[in-house]
């Protein structure tokens, strides 16, 4: 009976071990995140005009939209060839964000109303805008937690190609969820991204 015992916890450690040696431990991941913020002049007496105004602007500042934010992703792996494996030292993922939106330079002549409105407006569209980041954000989370586990690969040529995989599958998995997002907010009108009428 006990030599069962004994027999079952040592299957059991040598399981665990090798689990463990499958793959990467105590791997520094170093995410490196900007967000670059950009503002675009544009005049009038009121909402409707300035709108007016960005709608007309076209291809040279927001593609015609009120505001535009762009995301990019990317990952490298510090990597370096030994006898029996590719070791895995650093992992490194760069996000970069770039937000462009309108500064109405000549707001403080309009009356309080039209002021209240664009900055409802304004607030509404760096909510939806927020919500594109926390998910990009969480992406890096998610994908810094992969690569830094990978399965240990001899190769390293291998092991960037295991990188890859992992990277394309955080990206769609990126995409859907900002998809989701549209989706759910109508392109953000339902938080109140909303032109106004006549534009």
């Amino acid at each position: 009976m006990i030599s069962k015992v004994f027999m079952v916890a040592a299957l059991l450690y040598a399981a665990t071990a090798g689990a463990e040696r499958s793959r990467y431990t105590g791997i520094k991941v170093e995410p490196d995140i900007k967000v670059d913020f950009q503002f675009y002049r544009v005049f009038g007496p009121d909402v409707v005009s300035v709108s007016r105004q960005i709608a007309k602007q076209g291809q040279t500042q927001a593609r015609g939209h009120i505001g535009m934010a762009s995301y990019q992703l990317s990952w490298q792996l510090q990597t370096r060839p030994e006898a029996d494996r590719c070791a895995l030292e650093q992992v490194r993922i760069t996000t970069r964000i770039k937000v462009m939106v309108p500064n109405w330079m000549d707001k403080a002549r309009a009356s309080a109303a039209e002021r209240q409105k664009w900055d409802t407006l304004v607030t509404a569209m760096f909510d939806y805008e927020s919500r594109h980041k926390q998910i990009l954000l969480e992406s890096v989370s998610q994908l810094g937690i992969q690569l830094a586990q990978l399965p240990v690969e001899r190769d390293c040529a291998a092991l960037q190609y295991q990188a890859w995989q992992q990277g394309q599958g955080v990206l769609a998995s990126t995409r859907e969820r900002f998809t989701q997002l549209q989706q759910q907010t109508d392109h953000g009108r339902t938080l109140g991204v909303i032109w106004p009428k006549g534009i």
